[in-house]
């Protein structure tokens, strides 16, 4: 019987688990979103962390019977740390570390660490229909999310990428932005579903929150501030809401054009939670539909934190 791989994921806002077969596809895969109280914008480490630990057995238990898991697992694979850096470190990762090195023990198989970014681009491959033969490295990889907002000049090894910053945020990520106007505007956090619904509802799309692009790298600290004095001054939500979508989406094409062209690249993947943003995609798409370049835009789940990448990635150091 073919042997499975197990990915596992511990972020700032979900606990994931995924299982991938020898055919490198993905068989099954569970997340459970970290809570946060109403009113507020994120959660402290040692409370992520503690729903963690909570959060991972409930999902093993769900693991369906017929996977044969005792039989069939022959690899594990966890994230470790934000980013593939020696001094990239969150707390929050301690979980799965802890819960991927004790299963790769029990079980007598290897147990490898790869980081949360590495995860997410190979999701974002997977859900693009995509395989990494196809893809001409290096390419862009975007990671727009809560806690990151970079470009990154990415290279594949045998055991996940090498990741260089193309570009980057100088204050804020693109998904706080998004999700502290949401908070102001009375939505749950994380806010970016209720925010993106919000936005298709405006009507005139007149609202403009202008992009603040410093060759490949950007802000958005400035755009925030511009959302609320439009709120306060009696800006229809709906209209603010659009109008940071495209702000967003600019800033974004600016800085890859210019990131693509500095690097020779032709493939861009688009990749963390922002990027399951439809409006976003849409607009990222008109804006660079002249720039000669193979975009690849992944299905929604594989945007947002997931575990599938690192089971994946489990998977192809068997081979």
């Amino acid at each position: 019987m073919d042997g499975l791989s197990l990915g596992i994921d511990t972020s700032n806002y979900t606990t994931s688990i995924a299982v991938a077969d020898a055919d490198g596809e993905v068989v099954y895969e569970k997340g459970l979103l970290l809570q946060v109280k109403p009113g507020e914008r994120g959660l402290r480490q040692s409370e992520a962390l503690y729903q963690h630990v909570k959060n991972l057995p409930v999902l093993f238990e769900s693991i369906p019977e017929n996977l044969k898991m005792r039989e069939r697992l022959q690899v594990v694979c966890y994230s470790d740390r934000p980013r593939p850096l020696e001094d990239s470190y969150m707390p929050v990762f301690r979980a799965g570390i802890g819960c991927g090195k004790t299963i790769g023990s029990l079980f007598g198989i290897p147990a490898f660490a790869v980081s949360h970014q590495e995860n997410h681009i190979r999701s974002a491959i997977y859900g693009s229909g995509m395989k990494p033969e196809e893809l001409h490295f290096p390419l862009l990889a975007t990671h727009f999310s809560g806690g990151t907002s970079e470009i990154l000049l990415v290279n594949s090894r045998k055991s996940g990428y090498d990741c260089k910053i193309a570009g980057a945020t100088l204050d804020l990520n693109a998904g706080q932005l998004i999700d502290r106007v949401g908070v102001r505007l009375g939505y749950a956090f994380p806010a970016g579903k209720a925010l993106e619904q919000l936005a298709l509802q405006a009507v005139e799309r007149s609202c403009v929150i202008p992009s603040n692009v410093d060759k490949t790298n950007f802000h958005f600290s400035g755009q925030e501030n511009k959302a609320a004095a439009l709120l306060d001054s009696g800006t229809a939500p709906e209209e603010v809401a659009y109008g940071l979508h495209r702000c967003i989406a600019k800033t974004l094409s600016k800085a890859i054009a210019l990131a693509a062209a500095t690097y020779g690249v032709r493939d861009v993947l688009f990749s963390g939670g922002v990027m399951s943003n439809q409006i976003i995609r849409g607009l990222i798409e008109k804006e660079l539909s002249r720039r000669h370049l193979r975009l690849h835009f992944t299905k929604p789940c594989y945007a947002t934190d997931n575990a599938a990448g690192n089971a994946l990635l489990g998977i192809e150091t068997m081979t």
